[in-house]
């Protein structure tokens, strides 16, 4: 696995300094960052490294700690460019994932921690982001005490669903989600969306972000996130 450095993410830098740029004014800046385990399968697949992990983890390692140390120089000269925050992306504790639970914990734990502990020091606004877009989980425990100022997970846990209410207790901070991101947030009508997130409204905790509960898809109509947004901002000046 090589190392990389600032020339690797150029491209995306440059993004990022122009959106901060543009947008710091009015907005919160917040960048994607998956976890190292994560960034792993990008040039693999998520089944080699899961596989890998099972068979010879001490052999995983040092891939593990190269990607740690390329995703903090990435997360460190996007603060430097002003960047409020990052939507910290996590997997690894899913149910079936590894048969042996002490994977995760030497294994990823150490890395995701290591990010987030580098970004929660240096940023004022950092979402944990539980990603179930590889395998569902049926316990949220591995990730209880990761940081975070906001949690974004899956609604369904252990094939049961789950409330956004609920969602917030176990994490005991802001939930943020509500939305399939595969739902009518992505195919339907407005007044699809509206009722649909209407409805997430009614039920959300006092301290609530409404939003997907992962990546929508890349040909989602922007008019339907308008229309999410702007439902969220009436429901709440009619509160």
């Amino acid at each position: 696995m090589p190392r990389y450095g600032r020339d690797f993410f150029a491209g995306q830098l440059e993004a990022v300094e122009g959106i901060v740029r543009a947008a710091k004014d009015e907005a919160v800046v917040v960048v994607t960052l998956y976890s190292p385990f994560m960034c792993a399968g990008h040039p693999t697949s998520d089944a080699l490294v899961t596989a890998h992990l099972q068979q010879d983890p001490e052999k995983v390692r040092p891939a593990l700690e190269i990607i740690t140390e390329s995703m903090l120089l990435f997360a460190r000269e996007c603060i430097r460019l002003g960047v409020d925050g990052f939507y910290a992306s996590t997997q690894g504790g899913e149910a079936g994932r590894f048969d042996d639970p002490g994977i995760f914990e030497q294994y990823i734990r150490p890395y995701d921690l290591a990010v987030m502990a580098e970004i929660n020091q240096a940023c004022p606004f950092n979402i944990l982001h539980v990603c179930d877009y590889e395998r569902d989980y049926d316990d949220f425990t591995p990730f209880l005490d990761y940081p975070g100022d906001v949690v974004n997970c899956p609604l369904t846990l252990g094939g049961a669903r789950i409330s956004p209410k609920q969602a917030a207790q176990r994490f005991n901070r802001p939930y943020m989600g509500g939305m399939e991101r595969k739902g009518v947030l992505a195919t339907g009508t407005a007044e699809q969306i509206r009722q649909a997130a209407t409805a997430v409204l009614r039920e959300a905790p006092e301290r609530f972000i409404l939003g997907a509960d992962c990546t929508v898809p890349s040909d989602t109509p922007w008019a339907n996130l308008k229309t999410a947004i702007d439902t969220a901002h009436a429901f709440q000046n009619a509160r």
